[in-house]
């Protein structure tokens, strides 16, 4: 697998975008975190998000993470570009011009990948909670494909969900896709957090991360989206905090990593996050390797392994 981690920093929090204080992002230090953890890996996703909000009114607490992707190129680095819907108004064709430019952008820090929308399975704060967001998603697609075709650029183009794969939402992702863009997919994506928001037995994991996996290719399979189609685990991650120890993160990341290995259907396989938004104990703000004054915590070796062997 080819792996890959956001380095950027929320400064709210993860669950309801909530502001907080945030230890602001230090380039160099992120860069050599980022160095580290690759190793001499070939190629290695960098995570990024932008947020279109439209004519509506700002959305709180969230800009685009990290501030500038261009800090973080080189050694082989691909970026992963997620374009974020948060219009108030339905707005598909501005949505659509808003992908274009970050399929633009994307091939001009040397190529990667465009996530068109974040979460539409999932409400508000996601972009399933805003309206139009399915026919925008449609369109986006479509514009983010011709984009890169026009420049024949290095830009993959997919959509993702979270959780369990849902056969009704996919249906209607496939639906505002339409035949061609459906068929043209580059990616399906996956946000995936065993143990996190619906916590199980530990020795229960491994088998909760492949059933996500497997359920996810059965279902796109059955709405008409090839078995062809890479899957990549957009995100992934394991909190710590007051009731979550580190040595704990560091057993879940590695046996969730090679669980998903193991199932043969994943191609890209990127963690969330580089650095804690705030070490603070709220387990909502910690899921870096590192903790928000960049020491590594147990999962960072861990991780920098599971990259050294694949």
């Amino acid at each position: 697998m080819l792996f890959g981690i956001w380095p950027g920093v929320v400064a709210a929090d993860l669950v309801d975008l909530t502001p907080l204080a945030t230890p602001p992002e230090d380039v160099e230090r992120t860069r050599a975190g980022l160095d580290r953890l690759q190793g001499d890996a070939a190629q290695f996703y960098i995570r990024c998000y932008r947020h279109y909000r439209g004519v509506g009114a700002p959305e709180p607490g969230v800009d685009a993470t990290p501030a500038d992707p261009g800090n973080y190129i080189g050694r082989g680095r691909l970026i992963d570009l997620t374009a974020c819907y948060r219009a108030t108004e339905p707005d598909p064709s501005g949505y659509a011009e808003f992908v274009r430019q970050a399929v633009r952008d994307v091939a001009a820090w040397g190529g990667g990948k465009v996530q068109v929308g974040e979460e539409l399975n999932v409400p508000y704060p996601q972009d399933g909670g805003f309206p139009g967001c399915f026919e925008a998603v449609g369109a986006g697609v479509a514009a983010g494909i011709e984009e890169r075709d026009r420049l024949d650029a290095n830009v993959a183009i997919g959509v993702n969900c979270a959780g369990v794969a849902d056969p009704a939402f996919w249906t209607r992702m496939a639906d505002a896709l339409g035949t061609d863009s459906t068929a043209r997919l580059d990616f399906i994506g996956l946000d995936m957090f065993p143990d996190v928001f619906h916590p199980i037995p530990e020795d229960k994991v491994s088998a909760g991360a492949q059933f996500l996996v497997r359920t996810l290719r059965q279902v796109t399979r059955d709405v008409g989206i090839s078995e062809a189609t890479p899957i990549h685990v957009t995100e992934t991650g394991w909190p710590t905090g007051a009731t979550r120890d580190e040595e704990k993160q560091a057993r879940i990341l590695h046996a969730v990593a090679e669980a998903v290995a193991a199932t043969g259907e994943v191609s890209v396989y990127e963690l969330f996050s580089l650095r804690d938004g705030i070490s603070d104990g709220n387990w909502q703000n910690g899921f870096g390797l590192l903790r928000d004054d960049y020491t590594p915590k147990p999962a960072y070796d861990t991780v920098r392994r599971l990259i050294e062997a694949s």
